[in-house]
């Protein structure tokens, strides 16, 4: 290096000494290092090696005194088509990290914005205006090399994970034209084996959606398994971009366009059968979340006899079913299994004398013996379109997948009529509201009573794991809310093992509400009944409500009262009568069924009156007879829990919370080095709460049960030294991103070189300086997570304090 190579630093160190962010020897002792080339870094280095300065504050210092912006390296995903217009020469060469390309410009993060050489080479070779924002120096670094060697940098993480194999992706209609440059920009081998990765986990786990979504400083991952968010990945925010690229490019998505949510679809051939993804992606504040839905046609229900029907509520089916014609509707929320019980009836009908049509979005089974329609609306094909071309095909049973407006509405009714059994599906609470939610669409009442043959609602509850079930006593009030006699039932829940990943759960069942349509039913519809009338007439002709159906599955030891309480508005607000406890409407004056007065009128007109009158305004009476409707199944306000406040997911930050603690494991066998660390790590200012494993296989089930965020890792240690522990967190993707630095006596070059080979991020001898040890912990948490807040009371800046000194503080 030549003098003039390092005036870019001089500029910078005697820019910090006026302002007095550093002290003017400390300048010219680090202009005197470099100009004599007895340093080959940079200012910054000198500052922050010899100078005693961490390097963050002294990059917030620079950004705030060049009234420039800050940028949190570690937590930005940086954006391959704006990388890819400075080539990797000129960025190393610079020391820049391109960020964004607003229109005829470049911003760029820079650890010395003073190096106007350096910024005008590159407004010269992009041909736009240069914006430096300020990053600190090891940040841009690891960026370059996240940036321009993903293949290499992502080959260091995963190296120990087996292969998950290559899973072929079927051909799908073309809809974009340069598909092939896509693949190949996102099909780095790396970046192919994580996302195989994440999601042949989902595939293993059962999980019916996987969801890639990004936060302040990471990607998370999470598997919905039997209908319950998990989480299993984090992953480093510098892979954001290549695993989402790679999804959208396999669904056929515009990976240019982040701004608008798309749709796609992916095939892929797993295990020599056909299993489809339905990929979503939506633009939220921390880049584009990716949800895909897991839809396998191998768990295509072969009958109903293993849906958990009463006997009651399958003949009632069965008989709906057996109909030539008419319609059948099941209701419930998203993801309470109404497809797949549609499919059940489907798969009791099939026969060769039979043509049954399916209208659905997407086709969740391939049902043999039965034409199947996918809508696709931005092509036209639309619900309401289909179906009428459908009812041209001589159908015996359509199948809609889902009535969402009027004209579907409409026209399904009308096939009901004219000879068709048609079922379908609509989201209402209960079966008796899917009534009026019928009627508000625009349908008739008598051609709801004349049609409809059967309504069902249902929801999906997890079953008790029968490996790990025990007796337990549950909470008094939880056995009110369901109407359970306690002392009467044995009931049941899992205690939680390894079959059950220790959740007490396996597998779903169903809660069914299922009410036919009798003629007397029918009658009240005709006459536009109101719910509590239709409720009255259904649970007279038979009908168990969901609540009662759910605690009828609490007390056989199917579930708990945990999960029922979760899933199912089990509470019965409707109106009872306060004397014989049956079900009046609103607007009754009387209850029809033991005369008792149900609302405060007056004893001479009969006029309604309000509770605070002391005579009838209507004729001049002062009695009155005040009797309310009784809320006999509600829980009163006063006994409801208060309901906590919803926890932010980890690696949030809210504006105005707190900062974010980080968790770090120590592992080493010494119960006094254990204690030592633990107290220097919770008392040196950083946001750090300590645990510790005495043992390599301790600190595999730790981490198996809780991942930290950082690992001090011994390595002489009896049974599983410190080198075998790190390969088996490098060897599973769940773990292999946790930052480990490498604490041992053995400071040789080949127990160096073996740690680095074992997958360590740092390597540090004992004995070391509290210092140095808190600064490297500082570092690892700074390349994976992005800036780390201080620990409360550590980061106070002082007026009237040299800007040097608050530099120490906040490095202290």
């Amino acid at each position: 290096m030549t003098p003039k190579d390092h005036d870019a630093d001089i500029a910078l160190l005697k820019f910090l000494a006026r302002e007095g962010a550093v002290t003017p020897q400390m300048a010219l002792e680090a202009e005197k290092s470099l100009l004599r080339q007895k340093d080959s870094g940079s200012a910054i280095d000198w500052l922050t090696r010899k100078g005693g300065m961490q390097e963050e504050p002294l990059a917030r210092a620079i950004a705030e005194r060049l009234h420039l912006p800050y940028v949190n390296l570690p937590a930005v995903a940086l954006n391959a088509a704006v990388t890819a217009m400075v080539k990797e020469e000129l960025a190393t060469r610079c020391g820049v990290v391109p960020l964004r390309a607003p229109e005829g410009a470049l911003v760029v993060a820079i650890a010395n914005p003073l190096d106007r050489e350096a910024l005008r080479t590159l407004e010269f070779a992009t041909g736009r205006r240069v914006h430096a924002e300020v990053a600190m120096q090891a940040a841009v670094r690891d960026a370059l090399e996240h940036a321009y060697h993903l293949d290499d940098t992502l080959n260091a993480y995963l190296k120990g994970i087996p292969e998950a194999g290559d899973i072929p992706v079927a051909d799908l209609p073309e809809e974009h034209g340069d598909l092939k440059s896509l693949l190949r920009d996102t099909g780095l081998p790396p970046v192919v084996k994580l996302f195989n990765l994440l999601l042949l986990e989902g595939i293993r786990l059962h999980a019916s959606d996987v969801h890639i979504e990004p936060s302040q400083t990471e990607l998370r991952v999470r598997y919905r398994i039997d209908g319950i968010l998990e989480e299993s990945f984090h992953l480093p925010k510098w892979i954001q971009d290549p695993v989402t690229a790679r999804c959208k490019v396999l669904a056929r998505l515009d990976i240019t366009e982040r701004r608008v949510p798309q749709d796609g679809r992916i095939r892929i051939n797993y295990r020599e059968q056909m299993i489809d993804l339905r990929v979503s992606s939506l633009p939220t504040q921390y880049g584009e979340k990716v949800t895909m839905r897991i839809l396998d046609p191998s768990g295509a229900p072969t009958g109903l006899d293993k849906f958990g029907f009463s006997a009651r509520d399958l003949e009632c089916l069965r008989q709906a079913m057996s109909r030539p014609e008419g319609m059948i509707l099941v209701t419930g929320p998203t993801g309470s299994g109404k497809s797949t019980t549609l499919y059940g009836m489907l798969a009791e009908m099939i026969s060769p004398t039979t043509n049954i049509v399916t209208i659905e979005n997407p086709i969740e089974y391939q049902l043999r013996g039965v034409t199947q329609v996918e809508i696709n609306e931005k092509q036209g094909l639309t619900f309401a379109g289909t179906l009428r071309s459908i009812l041209r095909q001589d159908p015996d049973v359509i199948l809609v997948g889902e009535i969402r407006d009027s004209e579907t509405a409409e026209i399904a009714l009308r096939a009901a009529q004219t000879g068709h059994l048609v079922l379908s599906t609509l989201h209402t609470n209960d079966a008796v509201s899917t009534i009026t939610r019928l009627i508000d669409l625009g349908i008739e009442p008598y051609m709801l009573a004349s049609s409809l043959h059967l309504v069902m609602a249902q929801r999906l509850v997890r079953r008790t794991c029968e490996r790990c079930a025990e007796p337990y006593e549950p909470d008094p009030a939880d056995l009110q809310k369901l109407q359970i006699d306690p002392g009467v039932h044995q009931l049941q829940r899992g205690r939680g093992c390894p079959a059950c990943h220790k959740s007490g759960y396996t597998g779903r069942i169903g809660v069914f509400e299922v009410m036919p349509v009798t003629s007397a039913l029918a009658k009240v519809i005709e006459q536009k009944g109101l719910d509590a009338a239709l409720r009255l007439q259904a649970r007279d002709d038979g009908m168990h409500p969901l609540g009662k159906a759910a605690a009828e599955r609490v007390c056989a030891g199917a579930t708990t009262i945990e999960e029922i309480l979760r899933v199912v508005d089990a509470i019965d607000d409707g109106a009872h009568c306060p004397a014989c406890g049956r079900a009046v409407e609103d607007t009754f004056a009387l209850c029809p069924h033991c005369a008792t007065p149900l609302r405060c009128t007056c004893t001479s007109c009969g006029m309604k009156l309000q509770k605070e009158w002391q005579i009838c305004p209507y004729c001049g009476a002062g009695n009155k007879q005040v009797v309310a409707i009784s809320k006999s199944a509600a829980v009163p306000a006063a006994s409801a829990p208060i309901a906590a406040p919803p926890v932010p997911p980890a690696g949030a930050t809210r504006v105005g919370s707190a900062p974010r603690t980080y968790h770090a494991l120590v592992v080493d066998d010494q119960p006094d080095f254990r204690r030592l660390l633990s107290f220097t790590l919770e008392h040196g200012g950083l946001p750090l709460s300590v645990q510790t494993a005495s043992s390599g296989q301790e600190a595999l089930e730790r981490v198996a049960n809780e991942p930290p965020d950082v690992i001090l890792l011994d390595v002489m240690m009896p049974d599983m030294d410190g080198f075998e522990v790190c390969e088996r967190l490098r060897a599973n993707v769940r773990t292999a991103f946790i930052p480990i630095l490498m604490l041992t006596a053995l400071d040789d070059s080949g127990s160096r070189a073996r740690g680095f080979l074992a997958g360590t991020d740092d390597y540090i001898a004992k004995p070391f300086a509290r210092v140095e040890l808190l600064a490297r912990v500082r570092r690892l948490l700074e390349r994976s997570y992005g800036t780390i807040l201080p620990a409360e009371g550590k980061a106070e800046i002082r007026r009237g304090v040299p800007a040097v000194e608050r530099l120490d503080e906040l490095s202290a």
